[in-house]
């Protein structure tokens, strides 16, 4: 899982969220600031292609899931944004409602040998922001979102902060073998997961 691998600037979301358990007050990069979300990411075995009873693919707890925190933020100015966890930034995408961010990282696993210096993954997170009067359109339930835009107001900037308290979607880590000294056993593979973000900020 590597948002918490990943996530560590160079490392996956599910790298990172394992990674680090205590850092400073993080300082945002860019102008806008969306909102800070506890995510909570559960194993979509249909597109899972991995083994995620062994480590190197999956730490999941006895419940089948990993949770994280992470924040959106973007710079108006220069048309940029990122996506932030634990201190650590990584550049994000959005486009209406849809945030997006994509990160590669070399990942060493024991699926690869001992030997193997490249192995990678590449994550991709993919949610769509949801404002607050939207999320109350799904009783804040991923479950509800048909791929659509419920009813409401538009996620947008306020005198309160930037209005947007949901983030539905997914989180997929591709393994990818290395080059040199590799033997990686599958020589790729994925782990994909739902995951549903709630502000807490």
């Amino acid at each position: 899982m590597h948002l918490k691998r990943l996530a560590l600037a160079v490392l996956p979301v599910a790298v990172v969220a394992a990674a680090m358990a205590c850092y400073s007050d993080p300082v945002y990069p860019g102008n806008q600031v969306l909102g800070t979300f506890r995510f909570e990411a559960r194993l979509d075995p249909a597109r899972t292609t991995c083994d995620a009873s062994v480590r190197d693919f999956a730490q999941l707890d006895d419940a089948g899931v990993f949770r994280f925190e992470g924040t959106f933020s973007r710079d108006t100015d220069a048309g940029t944004g990122y996506f932030t966890v634990q201190g650590f930034s990584r550049d994000a995408g959005y486009v209406d409602q849809l945030a997006t961010s994509t990160l590669r990282a070399n990942a060493p696993r024991a699926t690869c040998g001992t030997g193997c210096e490249d192995s990678a993954i590449e994550e991709t997170l993919k949610v769509t922001l949801f404002s607050d009067s939207q999320a109350r359109t799904l009783n804040r339930d991923c479950k509800q979102h048909d791929g659509g835009i419920p009813e409401g107001t538009v996620p947008g900037p306020t005198e309160n902060g930037y209005d947007v308290s949901l983030a539905c979607g997914s989180l997929t880590d591709l393994f990818l073998p290395g080059t040199r000294n590799c033997n990686c056993q599958p020589a790729t593979c994925t782990t994909a997961y739902i995951i549903q973000g709630e502000r807490r900020d």
